[in-house]
């Protein structure tokens, strides 16, 4: 049996080094931390035009259908390769 005689107050462990950052002060990361790098955050998620956005992208897609599938391709084979790390 393995007893822990650390302060609890104490953030850190003893297999943690000492100048390890400690959680809250980490950078976001999961969705969140990704819209965050491409400058979004869920403030200006929540004002966004979704109807007025699909309605652009459904005319450019219809005026220029090459440029549209490959982009598609793109983000899949980019969502695949993040999904892999």
């Amino acid at each position: 049996m393995i007893v822990d005689n650390v302060n609890p107050t104490n953030q850190f462990h003893p297999y943690q080094p000492p100048d390890a950052t400690p959680v809250s002060e980490r950078p976001a990361s999961g969705l969140n931390g990704m819209l965050e790098r491409v400058g979004l955050s869920p403030g200006t998620l929540r004002n966004f035009d979704a109807k007025g956005s699909m309605n652009k992208i459904r005319d450019y897609a219809r005026a220029n259908p090459a440029k549209a599938l490959g982009a598609l391709a793109v983000a899949v084979i980019g969502l695949g390769m993040l999904r892999r790390r």
